[in-house]
């Protein structure tokens, strides 16, 4: 069944008819179009395409004869006209203030609090699971290549330019984050972005990247060339905590069951106190889906669910260390799709 069929299944089973579509995430995801603005609307009967005139071509290319397409010079004022003789219309969350406050003077906007489409959308079919697959292949050879040219005394920001380049020259379409080299005290930064800061050789280096080919992925590593006990020992425990990790996620487990049980192992070394943020997140289109490994989400994880596993341990001022894998769930356990760099860490 097309993504648009099932999508139109779940709708009408909820009683969500008339149903606006604004995130460009989830109209490529339903409609397979590229191009960068475009609002879907659906009723029982009709599956309607609104873009503008830049893309008149690329929609009739991209889109089946599933769709009814709308080339308009005004978004505001064709969506406001079209969903007027309606009572009521249902919007995802992702829909902008702007667009809201302009609509909501013809009829009543109701948020899907539910957000059929990121449930959806959770589940990855066949075919993304092989962009996902590419994704991770053409990341990991970027990393490889890097590693080669890597030079202590650098800044982050020229290590990050050699990743990226490595990327786009196998095939990413760009980067599928900011990309984050954080470097000893900057480590301590979770989203370190990657700075001016000279990296040294006796510095802890959190290289955190990922590609993206329309659908993308994510990836954490670490260098570490030097000798200290207590870095060496938590680069091992937080390895460990990875594959604890994996080694439970399976169907039928609860998101949070998997976060409160790492959380717990790394209580063991007095290191919960410095893992300040979830373990983890699907992926897919966007480098940030649901469902979310944290301590409130209550979904059950299903088979073909992707999710990153990335703890992490931050010291203000000081270093920080995050490892990070994604894992594919299988019927009774899952699958590394970021096995292809087998080493979590590195020294060049």
């Amino acid at each position: 069944m097309k993504r648009l069929d099932k999508l139109k299944h779940i709708l009408e089973k909820s009683g969500k008819f008339p149903y606006l579509i604004t995130d460009m995430s989830d109209i490529f995801y339903i409609s397979n179009f590229t191009g960068s603005t475009a609002y879907i609307f659906l009723t029982e009967k009709d599956n309607i395409f609104v873009t503008d005139g830049r893309y008149e071509v690329q929609s009739r290319e991209e889109l089946d004869d599933s769709w009814s397409i709308k080339i308009v010079s005004s978004y505001p004022d064709f969506l406001s006209d079209m969903i007027k003789k309606y009572k009521r219309v249902f919007v995802t969350e992702s829909m902008g203030l702007g667009l809201y406050n302009h609509l909501i003077k013809d009829v009543e906007l109701l948020i899907d609090q539910k957000n059929e489409i990121s449930l959806l959308r959770a589940i990855k079919d066949e075919e993304e699971i092989k962009h996902i697959r590419k994704a991770y292949k053409i990341a990991s050879l970027a990393l490889e290549n890097s590693l080669k040219v890597f030079k202590f005394g650098e800044t982050e920001r020229c290590w990050a330019a050699y990743l990226e380049y490595q990327m786009k020259v196998n095939g990413a379409n760009r980067e599928s984050f900011d990309t984050i080299i954080a470097s000893g005290y900057r480590g301590a930064l979770p989203h370190g972005v990657a700075s001016d800061k000279i990296i040294e050789p006796e510095n802890p280096v959190i290289i955190d990247y990922g590609a993206d080919c329309r659908y993308v992925s994510d990836i954490t590593r670490m260098i570490y060339n030097g000798k200290e006990r207590e870095i060496l020992d938590n680069l091992e425990i937080i390895s460990d905590t990875v594959d604890l990790a994996i080694q439970h996620i399976k169907p039928g487990i609860k998101c949070h069951e998997i976060y409160d049980l790492s959380k717990k192992y790394l209580a063991r070394y007095g290191l919960d106190v410095y893992f300040n943020h979830g373990l983890g997140h699907s992926l897919g289109i966007d480098v940030h889906e649901k469902p979310v490994l944290n301590a409130k989400d209550n979904t059950i994880i299903e088979e073909n669910m992707i999710f990153t596993i990335e703890p992490g341990v931050y010291f203000p001022d000081k270093y920080g260390i995050r490892i990070e894998e994604t894992v594919l769930v299988k019927k009774n356990g899952c699958e590394i799709l970021s096995s292809m760099l087998k080493d979590r860490y590195f020294k060049i």
